[in-house]
């Protein structure tokens, strides 16, 4: 949703560039999965020749955010926000393509591992569940 009187304020956002809101930083940054537009309270980043999966794993990875990330994020609680211009100091690795490419298709092929252990576990859980009940009657 958006207002149209003020569309020129929004940025646009493009099918796997990185989107970080400037205020309430909960920690990483998020890929875009879609191509639309954001508020001004965005900042968008993105990059040539990158594979986004390996950088999506490296921006939340607890190396970026707890010691790369936490000097340039200021204030307290909720109200924490990033200083953009300090943050774009980082220095960030840059393989090459092929080793992002090898290294984010290992990180995705991981979390596709998790999820499908993850509702091995829940059909589990609903049979033990299922079981139990069933044992008592």
């Amino acid at each position: 949703m958006y207002d149209k009187k003020s569309l020129t304020n929004y940025k646009l956002v493009r099918k796997n560039d990185f989107i970080v809101h400037l205020r309430s930083f909960e920690g990483g940054l998020e890929k875009s999965d879609i191509e639309g537009i954001v508020s001004p309270a965005f900042h968008i980043f993105y990059g040539k020749n990158i594979n986004p999966e390996f950088y999506y794993n490296f921006f939340r990875s607890s190396e970026f955010i707890k010691h790369k990330l936490v000097p340039f994020v200021y204030g307290i609680r909720d109200g924490r926000s990033i200083d953009i211009a300090g943050m774009k100091t980082i220095k960030i690795p840059s393989p090459s393509f092929e080793e992002q490419e090898q290294i984010g298709n290992y990180f995705h092929n991981l979390d596709n591992l998790i999820t499908l252990h993850q509702r091995k576990l829940d059909q589990l859980k609903t049979l033990k569940k299922f079981m139990l009940q069933n044992l008592l009657i």
